[in-house]
């Protein structure tokens, strides 16, 4: 006859036979706990407690000797100076896309590296509301907003006369090297460090033991010119949701500051949505290849 062990006693057992077991959250407790992930389920990181963590490295953070990298959408924990095997990599300790001339391979024509991913001009943005706060799209990145008295973040510098940061005043070579003052190489950039558990503050988020901007976009919709998953007397356009003002100008009046009735041409046909003087624009939209001259850039559908 087969006895069933309660999972109370099974932790008393582990214990005492040295084994690692799993606590009520998920994580892994008991001597030795992990030395890497290869030691923990799936869907768990051994994490920089040295325990098996529920989700991936950039909320857990990598155990000694291992740093996470971020490869094609995907972040794991990659064991310091050993290759990651990736096509785009060019240092031990690196992984995903360095330039946006490594995506022209990996991710097709028109691709570019945004958080060192190679992201398909189909999921790049196209508006500003895709983007996080205070960032605006540009050439299919979110990018930060500057001005003045608004700095850009560690690595980057103000395009003043179009208030975005897609200067690169400190650009660097080594994916994943030192440089800077307690800086490292990301994507060109010479960012700051990522904190404790890989931390960022001021809206930026951790890639690769740098604190860069959020460049991809977030897409809440898809079905296009239709409500889709947005809320009554709203529409779906590029993968974002807008109040229709379709025969009613006036349904743009009481918006916040998206007050305006637009006119917004899509592959799909010609849609009337509240938008606002500086979003929305018809100019270029690098998603469908319609772009700017050379000689200008893309900021919320706009050349500037």
């Amino acid at each position: 006859m087969k006895r069933i062990l309660s999972f109370g006693v099974l932790t008393g057992l582990g214990f005492m036979l040295g084994c690692p077991v799993y606590g009520g959250d998920g994580s892994q407790t008991g001597p030795g706990g992990c030395a890497s992930s290869s030691d923990c389920s799936s869907g768990f990181t051994c994490g920089s407690d040295n325990e098996c963590d529920p989700g991936d490295c950039t909320q857990t953070g990598c155990s000694s000797g291992y740093s996470c990298v971020v490869a094609n959408g995907a972040a794991s924990c990659v064991a310091n100076g050993t290759q990651d095997g990736g096509s785009d990599s060019t240092t031990t300790t690196y992984s995903g896309c360095f330039t946006n001339n490594d995506c022209n391979a990996d991710g097709g024509t028109g691709s570019l590296c945004l958080n060192a991913t190679c992201v398909a001009p189909p999921n790049q943005c196209a508006d500003e509301t895709q983007c996080s706060a205070n960032e605006q799209c540009v050439q299919g990145a979110c990018t930060p907003s500057c001005s003045a008295t608004v700095a850009c973040p560690t690595g980057y510098g103000c395009d003043t006369a179009n208030g975005v940061c897609t200067q690169n005043p400190d650009a660097c070579t080594n994916p994943g090297g030192a440089c800077g003052s307690n800086g490292i190489c990301v994507e060109g950039h010479c960012d700051a460090t990522c904190g404790a558990n890989n931390t960022c503050s001021n809206g930026l988020v951790c890639v690769n033991g740098g604190c860069m901007p959020d460049e991809k976009p977030n897409f809440i919709c898809n079905v296009e010119g239709q409500q889709d998953t947005c809320a009554q007397g709203s529409i779906c356009i590029r993968h974002d949701c807008y109040i229709s003002c379709e025969g009613n100008p006036n349904a743009c009046a009481t918006a916040d500051q998206f007050n305006i009735c637009k006119s917004v041409t899509t592959e799909t046909g010609t849609y009337q949505v509240c938008g606002s003087s500086t979003n929305l624009g018809n100019d270029c939209d690098p998603t469908i290849g319609k772009n700017c001259p050379s000689s200008q850039v893309c900021i919320d559908g706009y050349c500037h």
